[in-house]
């Protein structure tokens, strides 16, 4: 992934450059202007449209996820075609076509789907239990024990029970 966000310029680059040498240096550069413009205008008409729906549904107190999906893709587009290259360009006419858009979401989620997958296989402890390593702490798989408990009271039976915080489960102690 690394590699991809330092060769993403190059690349970009590399097609502004392929652009010119088949035609002209003159279509290249209106190639660039034009797609600016575009995207200039693209982002700020989709703002104010998006700006316009969100008020709408603050004033109605309903807000409709797939008319703001569509007119956050126009934003995102219009920052694509305001990136100089062909290969935004083309990213950015992927994100306009909806059914494009929907098979471009289903990649990347099936993509991080699987990435997340083998995160957590490489995470998994013998304990059954996976550590976050952003926060370091315990994540159970979602099974759930059941039992049995009586609620202790430190003054019940005249017995004093100290009361302490639950015991909480500790990977780096074996026993």
């Amino acid at each position: 992934m690394k590699w991809l966000l330092f060769l993403y310029p190059w690349l970009e680059l590399w097609s502004l450059i392929e652009l010119g040498a088949r035609t002209s240096a003159t279509t290249a550069m209106l190639w660039l202007l034009g797609a600016g413009v575009l995207g200039i205008g693209l982002f700020r008409f989709a703002g104010r449209q998006t700006l316009q729906h969100l008020q709408r549904a603050q004033r109605e107190g309903a807000l409709s996820q797939q008319l703001l999906m569509g007119k956050v893709a126009r934003l995102v587009a219009g920052v694509l075609l305001i990136v100089p290259g062909l290969i935004s360009d083309a990213l950015a006419v992927v994100v306009l076509i909806a059914p494009l858009r929907i098979l471009l979401a289903k990649l990347m989620v099936a993509g991080s789907a699987n990435a997340q997958y083998s995160h957590d296989q490489w995470q998994a402890g013998p304990s059954g239990f996976h550590t976050d390593p952003r926060n370091g702490h315990l994540e159970d798989e979602g099974i759930t024990l059941e039992g049995e408990f009586e609620p202790v009271c430190p003054d019940s039976e005249g017995t004093h029970r100290e009361t302490t915080a639950p015991l909480e489960h500790n990977p780096t102690e074996r026993g």
